[in-house]
C-alpha cells in the first residue's frame, strides 16, 4: 500500500509544495497565483497546476476571482472554530456509532499510523497520517452519510493541523499521547472512553491551533475574519 504523505504523481508533487508554502506564508493571503509561472518554477505543464489550484479551492486555501484568476485566501479563526465545532459533536457519535464494527485490523492499521507518527516525519505527512489514523478507527469513509460528514470535515482541517505543527512541533507529542489512549480505550473494548476522548482530543487540538498560531487582522475581504499564521 502506497504511503500517504508521500507525492507519487505531479500534481501531488505541485499540491504539496504549493500548500507547504502557503501554510509556512511565503505565499501571504492575497497572493495572485499564476499557473505558468507555477509551472515554470516547478518545470511542469500548466495542468497539474490547475488540478493543484482545484484541490486548493476545496481546501479553502484559496479562491478563484473571475479576473484575477488563483487568489491566497489564507486560513481564517472562524473556519477553524466552525470546523472544530462541528467536528466535536459529530465524530463522537460516529465513533460510538461504529465502535462495535471496529476489528482487529483496523486497530493494527492505526496503530501503524500512530507509529509512524511517532517518528521523524514532516508535518504534512503527520497531517495525512493524522486522517488515516482517524478513519481506521472509524470507517469513516464507509459509515454512511454521517462518515461522510466526518471525513470531509477532518480533510478540511488538515491545514490548520500542518499549521499548528509549524507553529510549534511539540503540539504533536500532545496529540501522539492522546493517540495512544484512544487506542488503548478501543483495545480494552472502553466505548464511553473511546466517545469522552474523542471529543476531549478535539477540544484539545482546537486550543492547540488557536494558542500556537499567531492571530493578525488582516485587510482581507470582510468574510474572511481573522487569518492564522505560522508562529515565527
Amino acid at each position: 500500500m502506497r504511503r500517504r504523505g508521500q507525492p507519487t504523481t505531479v500534481r501531488q508533487h505541485v499540491l504539496l509544495d504549493l500548500r507547504t508554502k502557503i501554510l509556512q506564508g511565503r505565499y501571504p493571503a492575497g497572493t495572485r497565483l499564476r499557473q505558468e509561472e507555477i509551472a515554470r518554477q516547478l518545470d511542469v505543464s500548466t495542468t497539474p497546476v490547475r488540478e493543484a489550484f482545484r484541490d486548493l479551492l476545496s481546501e479553502g486555501l484559496i479562491s478563484l476571482d473571475a479576473r484575477r484568476g488563483a487568489v491566497v485566501r489564507g486560513l481564517t479563526l472562524d473556519d477553524v472554530q466552525e470546523i472544530y465545532q462541528m467536528r466535536m459533536r459529530l465524530e463522537p457519535l460516529l465513533a460510538a456509532r461504529t465502535f462495535d464494527r471496529v476489528t482487529d485490523d483496523d486497530l493494527a492499521r492505526a496503530d501503524a499510523c500512530h507509529r509512524k507518527m511517532c517518528g521523524k516525519v514532516s508535518a504534512q505527512s503527520w497531517a495525512n497520517l493524522n486522517e488515516e489514523f482517524h478513519a481506521a478507527l472509524t470507517g469513516n469513509t464507509t459509515g454512511g452519510r454521517l462518515g461522510s460528514v466526518v471525513y470531509n470535515l477532518a480533510h478540511a482541517a488538515s491545514p490548520y493541523v500542518v499549521l499548528s505543527l509549524f507553529a510549534d512541533p511539540d503540539i504533536r507529542d500532545m496529540n501522539n499521547r492522546d493517540h495512544a489512549e484512544l487506542l488503548a480505550l478501543y483495545r480494552s473494548r472502553d466505548r464511553d472512553g473511546v466517545v469522552a476522548t474523542t471529543e476531549r482530543h478535539l477540544a484539545q487540538t482546537l486550543r492547540l491551533i488557536e494558542q500556537e498560531a499567531q492571530l493578525k487582522l488582516a485587510p482581507a475581504p470582510a468574510d474572511d475574519g481573522e487569518l492564522l499564521t505560522a508562529a515565527r
